[in-house]
Formats: structure tokens, C-alpha cells, sequence
């Protein structure tokens, strides 16, 4: 039995051989399981990406205990979200994070570009005017906010939504159009 744990985007193809697996376009998701054409799929035998993942004997630590040492920091999603937004001022920050202090928001913005998540730039020397903005690095956050939000969205609609209705992103994104 072959098993490969990665899916494949769906515009790609997928050529079976007894020896190796062959796929034309670019993967775009994860793969999540493959078996040779003779062997039935079943839920119990699919391979968990996760479980892969985690058992790479060239992983010097869980990149997903990395990731959200970063990111679990409490209110550090928010300042990136903010950033996103357009926000980019530190007052905008302490006006759309509720909650935040001042010395705390000064601390996360500067591990954030301690850790090259963020850029600070002086935009005017008086009065001085700082805004940030995310690096290539600070990008790649997006999507895992955009799961975190999708996932909320799905799973507890009670606490993200008015009516408590579940909802898709996209199911956003066409009410609006």
C-alpha cells in the first residue's frame, strides 16, 4: 500500500503507478490521503497530515507550537489583524483593541519586528508619526487568521454572530455584493 498525505488542488491530475505518484499543476492544499486504485477508502485507514507531519524526523520543534507562540500571545492576532485592516497607527490600534494598554501594545509591536512580522516606519519627525506594517513574513499570517475566523464562523456561530446563525466566508462575502 502507497500512502501520501497531501491534497491536491482541483484542477490537478492524478496519474497512479505501482512505484510513484505522478500530479500535473501545482499542489495548492495539503494532501490528504492516497491508496492504490485496489484498496477502498475508508476513514479509518486515511492518513492524518497532522500525524505526518509532526513525526518528520527533521523537525527540531512542532511548527504549530512555533506558530502560535507567536500569534497566541493575547491580543498579538489582533494587532496583525488590525494591520490587515488598514490600521497601521498605534492610537488606531488602542482604538479598535479593546482592552489593550498602551505598554502592552508597545510591547508586542516590538517583538513583532524583533521577529520580522512587522515594519516600523517614521513617517513624519514632528509630530512623530509611526505606522507599521507587515513584512513578507507577516503576510503569510493572513490565511491562518482567515481559517481562525472561518472556523469561529462555522463552530460557534452563538458567540461570532448576532442571530447565532453558522456561516462561510464566503457566504459573507456574496451578502455583500
Amino acid at each position: 500500500m502507497y500512502r501520501i498525505c497531501f491534497e491536491l488542488s482541483k484542477d490537478s491530475t492524478f496519474i497512479p503507478d505501482i512505484k510513484n505518484i505522478v500530479y500535473k499543476s501545482h499542489v495548492t492544499k495539503l494532501i490528504v490521503s492516497y491508496q492504490t486504485e485496489s484498496e477502498r477508502m475508508t476513514d479509518k485507514n486515511l492518513c492524518s497530515v497532522i500525524e505526518t507531519v509532526s513525526n518528520m524526523p527533521e523537525l527540531k520543534s512542532c511548527p504549530i507550537e512555533t506558530t502560535f507562540r507567536i500569534i497566541g500571545k493575547r491580543w498579538t492576532a489582533l494587532i496583525i489583524r488590525e494591520i490587515l485592516r488598514g490600521n497601521t497607527q498605534f492610537n488606531r490600534f488602542l482604538e479598535n483593541i479593546e482592552g489593550i494598554s498602551p505598554k502592552v501594545l508597545t510591547e508586542r509591536l516590538r517583538e513583532l519586528e524583533r521577529l520580522g512580522i512587522i515594519r516600523r516606519r517614521i513617517v513624519s519627525e514632528y509630530p512623530v508619526r509611526v505606522e507599521y506594517s507587515l513584512t513578507d513574513m507577516g503576510k503569510g499570517f493572513e490565511p491562518v487568521l482567515l481559517s481562525a475566523a472561518s472556523f469561529s464562523m462555522q463552530y460557534m456561530p452563538r458567540t461570532v454572530f448576532k442571530d447565532g446563525n453558522s456561516r462561510t466566508p464566503n457566504q459573507l462575502l456574496a451578502g455583500q455584493r
